[in-house]
C-alpha cells in the first residue's frame, strides 16, 4: 500500500513538474517563434514544412497543415500544448527529466520543441542529466547554433534568432527557480 502511494506521490510529482516546464517553455516559444495565426513557410524548408501558430507542423484534428489555413488563438494554444506535451514525453523516454528543476527541464523543453527531441536525445545532454551535471547540460544547450547546416553567427545566413534564442534557454536554464 505504502509503495503505490509512494508511486502515485512520484507520478503527481513528475505531472506537476511538466506542467511546470511546460509554461516555463512557453515563455521562450512564444516570444521566439511568435503567434501567426494562420500557416506559413518554414524559415529553413518553405512550404515543403508547413507550420502555424507557434511553430506547429503536421497535423491539426488529424488534417495535414496546408497554405491558406487561419486558426484562433485557442486552437494555437491547444497546438502549442500538445507540441509541448509530445516533445516532454520524448525527452522523458530518454532522460530522467524529473531530475531537473522547473527551469532546467523548461529550457530543454524548448529547446526540443525547436530542434526536435530526437536531436536533444542523440546529445549529450541526456548522460550530462543521468550524471547529474545539470550545468553542463545547460551549457551545452548553446552549441546547438545552426539552422538548416547554416551557421547562425554569420549574419548573411539570417538566423541569428537562433542565437538569441539559446542565449535565453542557456540562462533559463542556469537559474535556480
Amino acid at each position: 500500500m505504502a509503495d503505490r502511494i509512494q508511486t502515485a506521490s512520484r507520478g503527481g510529482q513528475i505531472a506537476g513538474l511538466m506542467l511546470a516546464a511546460i509554461v516555463t517553455a512557453t515563455t521562450i516559444v512564444r516570444p521566439a517563434e511568435g503567434e501567426v495565426r494562420r500557416t506559413y513557410p518554414d524559415v529553413v524548408l518553405g512550404w515543403a514544412k508547413t507550420t502555424a501558430c507557434d511553430g506547429h507542423t503536421g497535423t491539426f484534428h488529424g488534417v495535414a497543415l496546408a497554405p491558406g489555413q487561419v486558426f484562433t488563438a485557442t486552437e494555437c494554444q491547444e497546438m502549442l500544448s500538445a507540441d509541448l506535451r509530445k516533445t516532454w514525453d520524448a525527452e522523458a523516454a530518454c532522460m530522467p527529466m524529473e531530475r531537473l528543476n522547473q527551469n532546467q527541464a523548461g529550457a530543454i523543453l524548448d529547446l526540443g520543441f525547436n530542434i526536435g527531441a530526437g536531436a536533444v536525445c542523440r546529445s549529450s545532454i541526456p548522460g550530462k542529466v543521468r550524471a547529474g551535471q545539470y550545468a553542463a547540460a545547460c551549457a551545452t544547450i548553446a552549441q546547438f547554433d545552426h539552422a538548416g547546416g547554416k551557421d547562425c553567427h554569420d549574419a548573411a545566413n539570417h538566423c541569428a534568432g537562433i542565437i538569441t534564442r539559446r542565449a535565453h534557454e542557456t540562462a533559463l536554464c542556469m537559474r535556480q527557480p
